[in-house]
């Protein structure tokens, strides 16, 4: 959240605009926290610039089209993690335009997508805990160098996301994952969907290497 200077001469806003990562929408407000020294402190900024006093909201910008908010550094400090077959399939946690959800520090915010040479489907703001990141880390990475890591990496499930990571079989340059999401996690009867493919291991290791820069 930025900070503004609650006296003295003001200085003129030149912070782009931006849009929102969720819905595209140039419609964005930058939110600024602390109070304004007086009307004039007021005169130079845009009317998408809105003062919230010295109560912190938790987030620095809000879209005025979707509702969507975020905060700057959360949205743009993560790397996407993917894992890619040779085949044209792949397995994607996305970072939500509210990445950290500030009730809760220990859970990200994801958009979980499955993507096959026929379809792509995503599965929008699933809330994917922390230690199932740091476990999904650990087990790829153990995947990517145990001979055969069907029989020595355990499955990692995350059930408020609705998101479990299965190794099936390996070979000696590529080991075969199914992804398997639970399509509606309000729904009385289990709908699983997933998509299985073959990995490189050092995929394996790349991708976990990506999860460590969510980690920090």
């Amino acid at each position: 959240m930025m900070r503004h200077p609650v006296d003295g001469a003001h200085e003129p806003y030149d912070v782009l605009r931006g849009t929102c990562p969720s819905c595209g929408s140039g419609e964005v407000v930058h939110l600024i926290i602390g109070m304004p020294s007086g009307l004039d402190a007021m005169s130079g900024h845009p009317d998408w610039v809105r003062w919230v006093g010295c109560l912190d909201p938790g987030f620095e910008r809000e879209c005025g089209s979707c509702g969507a908010t975020w905060n700057r550094r959360s949205v743009h400090a993560f790397n996407p993690i993917r894992l890619l077959s040779e085949a044209g399939a792949s397995f994607a946690l996305l970072p939500a335009p509210s990445l950290v959800n500030f009730d809760y520090p220990d859970i990200h915010l994801v958009d979980i997508e499955l993507l096959t040479p026929d379809r792509l489907v995503r599965y929008l703001g699933r809330p994917l805990r922390r230690d199932t990141l740091a476990r999904l880390a650990e087990a790829w990475m153990q995947a990517a160098h145990d001979e055969h890591p069907e029989q020595t990496v355990p499955t990692v499930q995350d059930d408020a996301a609705g998101l479990a990571v299965v190794v099936h079989q390996s070979a000696p340059f590529a080991v075969t994952l199914e992804i398997l999401v639970e399509a509606n996690l309000g729904g009385d009867v289990p709908d699983p969907d997933g998509v299985s493919f073959d990995v490189p291991r050092s995929g394996l290791i790349d991708a976990a290497h990506s999860i460590e820069g969510w980690l920090v």
